[in-house]
């Protein structure tokens, strides 16, 4: 048996040429592969909160609205604002 190598066989083990357009193409496969499951993971994460975050959310609006309309202005809000307070759109006035 021969133990030399064909020259087919040695270019097997030489390293590929490197070609800029392939390795870029590359690079942006891999970061719209990284964008793709980070929208997926703040996706998740929006949706657990508006599930899980609704008990807390409804206890907000019953506080707020068992507070006379006096406490109510005393605190900065209106009837009208307990429902964007209770969903994070309106947090304070000044």
């Amino acid at each position: 048996m021969d133990a030399r190598m064909t020259k087919a066989e040695a270019a097997l083990l030489l390293p590929l040429p490197r070609n800029p357009a392939a390795e870029q193409m590359e690079a942006l496969r891999d970061a719209a592969g990284r964008a793709s499951r980070a929208a997926l993971v703040q996706g998740l994460a929006r949706f657990a909160d508006k599930l899980l975050g609704w008990p807390a959310r409804a206890r907000l609006r019953a506080e707020l609205a068992s507070l006379s309309q006096r406490e109510l202005v005393d605190i900065g809000l209106t009837r009208g604002d307990i429902d964007r307070v209770a969903t994070g759109q309106l947090t304070t006035r000044h």
